[in-house]
């Protein structure tokens, strides 16, 4: 039954489907996971400590299963394979009570639900190239059900409790699993295999300055990630009003995805990343400077800069400059050195001074906004926009295509 019925859905609709009930998730884990953190007796920078070395042992998950979904050139069975993984690693939160019990099952979660989120995103892009859909319009569905999974943990907490994160998270997990088999199946050839396909991506000079305009304009995202939430409840801001502001900012994300196809293919991919670098310079300096409601509203739909517009300038450079056959381990190691190690480094910095200061974190992710503009306008004027030139064995043709 279940075969018949998932050829009979178009795949941008399958595609769409699996954002939707996946995202719905991180809309949970991403802003209050910290929150059930606290809630089991972890300090801000207990909190900060365990988010960090849980962004470090992506690098593990991420790298390795692009590789692998490179070299098997199947994504769909080692994405649904994840999905498990991830509900299970999830579960051993459960009976986690402080630090060392709470770090444990976090570790483990985070080298199989990271490579989910990035697997899921390399192959709905690559399938948009394939396929003829618009992948924005298809991407928007996560974004979407991430605003409804922040909105209802918020309406719910009142009731559960901060424990009730987990468990919405486990049920979202669950469903997750249980809707898998829906994903295309995308033609990746088979080629010969690829000895020292990381080594030479990070030789790349091209691919090197990618990474780290990056891993600033992303990383610039751990304080609020981390301590948003915190920081607005310690300044005296209803759940429900924390709900709206980080729902603003992703219904901005989704018109962005929206009305994507109206630029993507007239702007340069880095071209967006830049945007996106400038964009979170005024957001987090605004940020950083109030805890008014009303302030917070007037800039946090520039999340449609700080990631919209550089997720999609991300996910289009791999899609163009990357040969086919390499694009789950170019993604991988987006996901890891572009994001996870940043991200962790960031948040390593920010809980001690978040302790010491509060929202002067949100002016330090200004200043790596800054630094992300540099690299991004670098990349710019490096790339010529073809597929970048590597060779086998570890080493990097110093030339951009």
């Amino acid at each position: 039954m279940s075969e018949p019925l998932r050829r009979r859905w178009p795949v941008a609709v399958r595609m769409a489907f699996f954002y939707a009930v996946s995202f719905s998730g991180l809309g949970v884990v991403v802003p209050f996971l910290p929150a059930w953190m606290a809630h089991r007796g972890l300090a801000p920078t207990d909190i900060a400590i365990v988010l960090a070395l849980g962004q470090i042992i992506r690098i593990v998950g991420n790298t390795g299963f692009g590789r692998l979904a490179d070299l098997l050139a199947d994504r769909r069975r080692i994405l649904m394979g994840l999905t498990v993984a991830s509900l299970a690693s999830f579960a051993l939160l459960a009976p986690a009570q402080g630090f060392w019990a709470v770090l444990g099952a976090y570790l483990v979660a985070n080298l199989f639900y990271p490579a989910q989120v990035a697997l899921t995103e390399n192959l709905g892009v690559i399938a948009a190239y394939q396929r003829g859909y618009d992948y924005g319009r298809v991407r928007l569905w996560g974004s979407i059900t991430f605003i409804l999974g922040t909105l209802v943990m918020g309406w719910v907490m009142p009731v559960t409790g901060r424990e009730g994160i987990l468990w919405l998270t486990l049920a979202l997990l669950a469903l997750t699993a249980s809707t898998a088999w829906l994903l295309p199946v995308i033609e990746i050839e088979r080629r010969p295999r690829f000895p020292g396909a990381i080594r030479a991506f990070l030789r790349q000079p091209v691919f090197l300055l990618f990474l780290g305009a990056n891993a600033f304009v992303q990383s610039s995202h751990a304080a609020y990630y981390t301590f948003a939430t915190i920081h607005w409840q310690n300044a005296g801001l209803s759940d429900a009003t924390i709900g709206l502001i980080w729902s603003e900012g992703v219904v901005a994300e989704i018109l962005l995805f929206a009305f994507s196809s109206l630029f993507v293919d007239r702007l340069r991919p880095t071209l967006l990343i830049l945007i996106g670098a400038i964009g979170g310079i005024l957001r987090w300096a605004v940020l950083a400077a109030t805890t008014d409601p009303a302030f917070l509203l007037a800039v946090n739909w520039l999340h449609a800069c700080s990631f919209a517009f550089a997720h999609l300038g991300a996910m289009h450079f791999i899609a163009r400059a990357i040969r086919p056959g390499l694009t789950a381990t170019a993604q991988g190691l987006y996901a890891s050195f572009g994001i996870s190690v940043a991200v962790s480094a960031a948040t390593l910095i920010i809980g001690p001074l978040f302790e010491w200061g509060g929202g002067v974190v949100f002016a330090l992710m200004a200043v790596f906004c800054a630094i992300a503009t540099a690299f991004a306008f670098r990349l710019d004027r490096r790339w010529d926009g073809g597929e970048l030139a590597m060779e086998e064995g570890g080493r990097a043709s110093p030339g951009q295509s």
